[in-house]
């Protein structure tokens, strides 16, 4: 071989070194989340209804504060983030979240019945105990993420363990 023949053959074998390392470093730096899922669960649907409540604990392991913006349901028309709120009159009411949910950094924010929630409305089909509910997650700063939510009474199918009976019914919101 000539010598300029091995410095092209070099120059290649460096340039595909390089480019698999940026490749590698694109690939973990796409996978590498600071926001985790956990104890995400939906009611069954009752009668004919088209809507059901989910539940979950987001975990922000960052260093900066995260927004859940929105989310949204292939087997649903509209997924919104609701807060619910007993008034000093007695009287509870929801409202969705205009400005999302903030996850703070390095803490969680709970989902859960009786506080905030996210509202599933117009779903497709009844949701039964045992199914699972796919929503996509909408987040300031970490973007898009997939969640399997399993349909049951709480989290894992398990028992509610905050003594609540169940979700107010969210037929109208003032």
């Amino acid at each position: 071989m000539t010598r300029l023949r091995l410095i092209e053959v070099g120059l290649a074998l460096v340039l595909t070194v390089v480019a698999c390392f940026f490749v590698a470093l694109a690939v973990w730096a796409e996978d590498r989340s600071e926001i985790a899922i956990s104890g995400a669960w939906a009611r069954p649907t009752i009668g004919e209804g088209h809507a059901t409540a989910a539940y979950m604990t987001i975990e922000n392991t960052g260093s900066a504060d995260d927004v859940l913006v929105s989310a949204k349901s292939p087997q649903a028309a509209r997924v919104e983030i609701h807060e619910t709120k007993m008034t000093d009159d007695g009287v509870m009411t929801m409202r969705p979240l205009a400005s999302g949910l903030t996850v703070p950094a390095g803490g969680t924010a709970s989902l859960k019945p009786g506080g905030a929630h996210m509202m599933v409305m117009g779903l497709e089909g009844k949701l039964t105990e045992g199914g699972v509910l796919p929503l996509t997650l909408e987040f300031k700063n970490a973007g898009a993420i997939d969640v399997s939510v399993p349909v049951g009474q709480g989290p894992a199918g398990g028992a509610q363990t905050n003594g609540t009976a169940s979700e107010p019914e969210h037929h109208s919101h003032p």
